[in-house]
């Protein structure tokens, strides 16, 4: 089995566990590269890498960008200069499983709601004893109650569920403590302030951590002044793609801290003081804590490699000129 068949069925089993990856591929090669066009590989959430994609000085580029990717679900492009001056052309394509809302109720804001998430590509499932599939035609699921099986299904990809209950005051403090067990980052009341106020203090007696009643939002929605339905689930779903976005940022925030290149201020060694520079050589960004560097004028300058090293110490005046053209 070769390489690009291996990197197929990676895909097919980190989709089938609704895990987020990004798939990388050379479109095109000049001069001397240690991968060809063609070759894919794999880069997972955490940074790993699945396959070739490199040596360090391309890699580390690759990953923050693929990181990039990840963080808004959008493709990207690079084109990068080897060590040894040769030139490669990646795309970045990034995977993400789908966003799931499960909503409680039978009202017209849950019609809403589930039609409006569909069309955002949420998968949906409507939970209510009155409910039914021809009711909630773009419902994904339609249950008429929560059972232990399912929320074992919601607990697999938590990060990726929200929910909402819009029962009208009728079992809303059973489904939210319910949900706030099983730790979701987002869960919508469509209640009056009231109401929201009974939750809160009922919550709290039941000794929820107030980590979670933090995630809770009631009234649900932003504050657009909705009064039909429509705009109500449009004010609700807005609410969640806001938080379903800065949630991903955060997620990677300390994954792309660990993989980003930083470069510490070369007269400063403390820990606060990193800046953002690049090699001068092939123009890679680099970090302090890079193996190869050396000292000019009473500053000191990083390199992704020892071939980049070498040729800056061989004449260093040709890239500080370079540089400052």
């Amino acid at each position: 089995m070769d390489l690009s068949h291996e990197i197929l069925l990676r895909e097919l089993k980190l989709g089938s566990e609704e895990k987020p990856f990004v798939v990388v591929g050379v479109l095109k090669t000049e001069g001397p590269t240690a991968i060809k066009a063609g070759n894919k590989a794999i880069i997972l959430a955490d940074g790993n890498v699945d396959g070739w994609i490199g040596g360090h000085c391309t890699e580390d580029e690759i990953v923050r960008t693929a990181l990039d990717c990840l963080s808004d679900g959008t493709t990207r492009f690079l084109n990068l200069t080897t060590c040894q001056g040769g030139r490669m052309d990646v795309y970045l394509e990034p995977y993400l499983p789908k966003r799931r809302l499960v909503i409680f109720g039978h009202v017209p804001i849950v019609g809403a709601l589930a039609h409006l998430a569909k069309s955002l590509n949420f998968s949906v499932i409507v939970v209510d004893k009155q409910a039914s599939k021809d009711k909630f035609p773009d419902a994904d699921s339609v249950l008429n109650i929560l059972a232990d099986e399912d929320i074992n299904g919601l607990t697999k990809s938590v990060a990726q569920t929200y929910a909402v209950v819009a029962t009208m005051g009728e079992f809303d403090l059973d489904h939210v403590t319910q949900l706030c067990r099983i730790k979701l980052p987002y869960i919508g009341i469509v209640a009056g302030k009231k109401r929201a106020s009974e939750i809160y203090s009922y919550l709290k007696s039941m000794n929820i951590p107030e980590q979670q009643i933090e995630r809770i939002k009631s009234p649900a929605g932003i504050y657009i002044r909705a009064v039909t339905a429509e705009e109500i689930a449009l004010s609700i779903m807005a609410e969640i793609v806001e938080i379903a976005r800065s949630q991903n940022t955060e997620d990677l925030r300390e994954v792309s801290r660990k993989v980003s290149k930083s470069i510490s201020n070369a007269n400063d060694s403390s820990e606060n003081s990193s800046l953002v520079m690049m090699d001068p050589v092939c123009g890679m960004t680099v970090d302090s804590t890079a193996d190869y560097h050396s000292n000019v004028n009473g500053q000191t300058v990083f390199f992704c490699c020892g071939t980049c090293k070498e040729s800056f110490d061989r004449d260093p005046e040709k890239y500080i000129l370079a540089k400052s053209s």
